[in-house]
């Protein structure tokens, strides 16, 4: 295909926001489509264009990749060249598998023990800078601590906090792998779910791009704070490094913040949704056997959402016998005409 043909479909799979469908009418795998897709939102037509095939040597790592994959190393030690690699494709950075072997070999990292040696090495160091900043007499600066419990009565209000997550549901024989994009809105408890075959930094910006974004300009609603786990999908895995969903909420004046496993008191909203979803939708799903495809199991998803936003009252919390969509367009006071199609939901 030409540059022409390339941006057609590109577009297609943007205004239908169903890229399966796109590919399967186009013949082309869904690789081929994002590989288009990111070629075309860094270079524009540019990147589309028909480009000299050069022979690639993964093998060789220049001192700013290598830099990168030690910068993830002491983040991430769990985590081998297979799984660096992949990681490292979705942040833009463009290194072989073999390359990144033969720099963890060259520094003696190849095993796990040895990358967890060295993390909690430089952790120390980092730790030992910051007490020698401090004496020193420099100021830390420190954010203000999210009130993720809403205590404060400026804080009680849709958008001030939302949950975003992935989450791997399992591999079924009609389906395939099944990964859940969730978003999440902590007080009104409104959400968004979207279903993917895969994990990866592009299917989150489109869920956000497609679907979280359309909803927000419907309700009038902004996001203030974006609570995500460490997930390498949600942030950089290295110091100083860009983020390509990051860097998006950035452009849209949403806070991102981060929280580790150790703190699951955060994200009890989010246990307690995912709870419902899967006792109220999931089980009676398949448990009935009504799933021939992927494609039957979204349908039946966005179905149960509906009712979950717009006519299912809460079963608990401050706002129990309240529905999700009338919480958010009561606080903000909405007037005038919405969109038909959230009428027809009710």
């Amino acid at each position: 295909m030409n540059e022409s043909q390339k941006y057609q479909v590109i577009l297609h799979g943007m205004t239908s926001n169903n890229v399966a469908k796109t590919c399967k009418e186009f013949g082309i795998s869904r690789t081929l489509y994002y590989r288009w897709y990111n070629a075309y939102m860094q270079d524009g037509m540019a990147g589309l264009g028909r480009k000299a095939r050069r022979p690639v040597m993964p093998n060789q790592v220049d001192r700013k990749t290598e830099k990168i994959i030690l910068q993830y190393v002491a983040r991430f030690p769990q985590d081998g060249p297979k799984r660096i690699y992949y990681e490292l494709q979705d942040e833009g950075v463009r290194t072989g598998e073999s390359g990144i072997y033969n720099v963890l070999r060259r520094h003696g990292l190849n095993r796990r023990e040895d990358r967890e040696r060295y993390a909690r090495e430089i952790k120390a160091k980092k730790r030992t800078s910051r007490g020698k900043s401090n004496s020193a007499g420099n100021q830390v600066k420190q954010q203000n601590p999210l009130d993720y419990n809403m205590n404060n009565s400026d804080h009680a209000r849709p958008g001030y906090i939302c949950f975003q997550t992935i989450q791997y549901i399992g591999k079924f024989p009609k389906a395939g792998k099944l990964y859940q994009y969730i978003i999440l809105d902590s007080y009104s408890r409104l959400a968004l779910v979207k279903l993917c075959n895969q994990k990866s930094t592009m299917e989150l910006i489109d869920f956000m791009r497609f679907k979280i974004m359309p909803l927000l300009r419907t309700f009038h609603l902004e996001i203030d704070n974006l609570v995500t786990n460490k997930s390498q999908e949600f942030s950089t895995a290295w110091e100083r490094g860009n983020h390509m969903y990051t860097e998006y909420l950035h452009k849209h004046n949403i806070n991102s913040v981060t929280f580790g496993a150790d703190h699951p008191e955060v994200f009890q909203p989010l246990h307690e949704f995912t709870t419902v979803l899967g006792k109220e939708f999931y089980k009676p799903v398949w448990h009935e056997g009504r799933i021939d495809s992927f494609d039957t199991l979204e349908q039946h998803l966005n179905e149960y959402m509906n009712y979950y936003n717009y006519i299912r009252p809460l079963g608990e919390g401050n706002n129990q016998g309240k529905i999700p969509s009338d919480i958010v367009l009561d606080f903000r006071g909405v007037q005038g005409p919405l969109p038909l199609w959230l009428y027809t939901r009710r």
